[in-house]
C-alpha cells in the first residue's frame, strides 16, 4: 500500500466490489463521469477481472491508513510513459465528502506520479457544471488549458469537458518537495 498521511491507495480487491458499485452507481458520482451509466453486480465483477489483465489503466483503492476501510477509487489511466504523462480521477464515497478525502488523495497521487514514478505531466478533465470539483483542482496547483467543446450532456444541456493540467514544475512550485 502507498501511504500519504492517513490514507494510503493499494490494488482493488474481491471485497471491494460491491463498496465501489455502490459508489459509481449512486446519482452523485455517475452524473459527474463521461458516461452517464449504472452498472450491474455482474457488470462489476467483470469490470474487476479486466483489471488484472492488462498493462493500460491503473485502478485502485482509495482506503484509511490504518484500517484499510475503503474510502473510494483512483484512477490513473491513458498512461504514456514515452511522453511521461497520464489522466488521473477519483470518486470518494459519498457519506465521506466534504472531509478532506479528496484533496488529500489527489496530492497522494500526485505526489506518487512526480516524486516515483517519473511522470512529467497529470492531467484530468472534469464538466464546466462542476464548480466544487473546478475549485478544488484549482486549489491543488492545476491549470485550465483546454476544453472539449459542449462534449457532455447533462440537466438538459450541453456542457465543456474542461481538460486542467499540471506539470511536475507546477508540483514542485507549490508542494515543494514534500
Amino acid at each position: 500500500m502507498y501511504i500519504y498521511k492517513t490514507i494510503g491507495f493499494r490494488p482493488i480487491e474481491e471485497r471491494d466490489i460491491e463498496g465501489l458499485r455502490a459508489l459509481y452507481n449512486d446519482m452523485t458520482t455517475f452524473l459527474q463521469l463521461g458516461r452517464a451509466e449504472m452498472v450491474s453486480s455482474e457488470e462489476q465483477v467483470e469490470w474487476w477481472k479486466r483489471l488484472s489483465r492488462g498493462p493500460g489503466d491503473k485502478h485502485y483503492a482509495i482506503v484509511q491508513a490504518e484500517t484499510d476501510e475503503l474510502l473510494g477509487k483512483l484512477r490513473v489511466q491513458n498512461i504514456d510513459h514515452v511522453n511521461k504523462h497520464c489522466e488521473i480521477g477519483l470518486d470518494i464515497l459519498p457519506s465521506l465528502r466534504g472531509h478532506g478525502y479528496g484533496r488529500m488523495a489527489y496530492q497522494m497521487i500526485l505526489q506518487y506520479l512526480f516524486q516515483h514514478a517519473n511522470m512529467h505531466m497529470s492531467y484530468l478533465r472534469v464538466g464546466d457544471f462542476n464548480e466544487r470539483a473546478k475549485g478544488l483542482y484549482e486549489k491543488l496547483g492545476f491549470l485550465e488549458t483546454g476544453r472539449y467543446k459542449e462534449y457532455l450532456f447533462r440537466y438538459g444541456r450541453y456542457w465543456d469537458y474542461i481538460i486542467m493540467t499540471m506539470t511536475r514544475e507546477q508540483y514542485v512550485r507549490v508542494y515543494g518537495s514534500e
